[in-house]
């Protein structure tokens, strides 16, 4: 799912269009609807975005650090356990959602005007396995498609 093909152009329109669908499917709601899951062992909307900031906290300083080292070797962190050092899953959903909006702004003010070949761009990552390659639209990609993923799970938490 994560590795569903996508062109440069589909990654960069689905980056940018999906804080978008996430404003229209949360814009109504109460605080207490953000923040209450479905159900005692569901994720409420705002888990779901805080989940969201960390994958773009980890994947995009991922991205960032292929275009600005020659080859670097990266140690991946599971974004689950790196939300574990940060607050949000306690903040509100309206600052929260703000900086996941401002965060996603400048991955793509620095995705946007990479030349093609730059996409090439790659790194080692080690950590979860033996060490594998990864370009910066391999990541771009893997972000993508796993926030759509979870844009859905927000309509399903929003409908249900």
């Amino acid at each position: 799912m994560y590795d569903q093909p996508l062109t440069i152009d589909q990654a960069l329109t689905r980056l940018q269009e999906q804080p978008d669908r996430i404003a229209a499917l949360t814009a109504d709601l109460p605080r207490a609807r953000l923040h209450s899951p479905a159900s005692g062992d569901e994720w409420s909307v705002n888990d779901v975005l805080a989940h969201l900031r960390s994958c773009a906290d980890m994947w995009g300083k991922y991205i960032a650090m292929i275009i600005a080292e020659d080859h670097p070797t990266i140690r991946a962190m599971n974004p689950t356990t790196w939300i574990k050092s940060t607050n949000y899953p306690e903040l509100g959903f309206a600052p929260s959602f703000r900086a996941f909006r401002k965060q996603r702004a400048e991955l793509l003010a620095l995705l946007r005007p990479l030349p093609k070949a730059a996409w090439s761009r790659s790194a080692t990552v080690t950590g979860g396995g033996r060490p594998r390659e990864r370009t910066v639209l391999e990541y771009a990609r893997w972000l993508a498609n796993h926030e759509r993923s979870h844009v859905k799970h927000i309509a399903r938490i929003v409908s249900g």
